[in-house]
């Protein structure tokens, strides 16, 4: 019997909010001393290590998905991501970071229409232009001058991350065909964007010091941000159209400025709030356009 569509849009949830879990934990495992692209390679290797064994054992080991070129492209892009994104943490708050990661939507809407086909329509373009325009409060939080602060330009690494992991998406989900096996493709891009991650760290890696708390949040992070949440979002992905899946996990927002709060005792100032409120009406415009969208489609078929 076929799953019902609901089934995979709880995948895409699940995931967002452990990757939401993510940005407390990040900012934990840096604690002002830890270098970002180290802490970067050292949760995939935990990831790496936990799911091979996994895929081993299930007797889904598949070598050649770690040479298949879209997969070695794709991983290379969420090294990339996630270089960026560590170093653009270093200087600016988990709060933050969630909030500008998950502008990609827009992204994903855009590359989604380009490359899979997918309507864009007004409402989208709309969506796009409120959260760009959220981006600029959170960034500057007011300040045009902020541009010239550190957490300014610690901002601009985190979105770049977020736009670099929305071609991520878009290639992803061309590479999630109906026949592919999600769990040997999940290990693949993990295994090989621990290897991207190799060269990156002895580039820009100056110390290899771990604070004590660090070890549990790297961990942690591996495990459940990188294995687990990987898994569902690949499971999910594969039955969710990109534009789609982008807004479900905005979940990612939620989790993420509610372990802030939490964990972090980081309460956002009135212009992040606004900021915020703008990417979110954004995420409602995107997620109210490709809805209509949808629905258009089944009415014809």
């Amino acid at each position: 019997m076929k799953a019902p569509l609901g089934r995979y849009e709880l995948l895409l949830v699940s995931a967002g909010v452990l990757w939401g879990t993510s940005f407390a934990a990040i900012k934990i495992a840096l604690n002002d001393e830890a270098d970002p692209v180290f802490i970067a390679l050292l949760r995939f290797i935990v990831g790496t290590a936990a799911i091979l064994p996994v895929v081993y054992v299930m007797k889904r080991l598949n070598l050649r998905m770690l040479i298949y070129p879209p997969i070695i492209l794709n991983s290379f892009l969420n090294a990339l991501s996630f270089a960026l994104q560590n170093a653009g943490m270093a200087t600016t708050s988990a709060t933050n970071a969630v909030l500008l990661v998950n502008t990609n939507v827009g992204v994903v809407a855009i590359l989604a229409a380009i490359f899979l086909a997918e309507a864009i329509t007004p409402r989208i373009i709309a969506g796009i232009f409120l959260g760009m325009l959220g981006v600029l409060f959170i960034s500057t939080g007011g300040d045009l001058s902020a541009i010239y602060s550190g957490t300014f330009w610690g901002n601009i690494l985190v979105l770049a991350a977020g736009w670099t992991w929305a071609f991520y998406i878009v290639l992803q989900k061309k590479i999630l065909k109906p026949d592919v096996d999600v769990l040997m493709v999940t290990a693949a891009i993990i295994a090989d964007t621990t290897l991207f991650l190799v060269p990156m760290t002895l580039l820009f890696t100056t110390s290899y010091v771990i604070p004590g708390d660090g070890w549990a949040a790297v961990v942690y992070i591996g495990l459940a941000c990188t294995f687990a949440a990987n898994l569902l979002y690949n499971a999910g992905l594969k039955k969710v159209k990109a534009s789609v899946s982008s807004v479900i996990l905005l979940m990612e927002v939620v989790s993420g400025m509610f372990f802030a709060v939490l964990l972090l005792g980081e309460m956002p100032t009135a212009v992040t709030a606004m900021g915020g409120a703008l990417i979110l009406i954004s995420i409602l415009v995107i997620s109210f356009a490709n809805g209509m969208s949808s629905h258009r489609s089944a009415s014809r078929t």
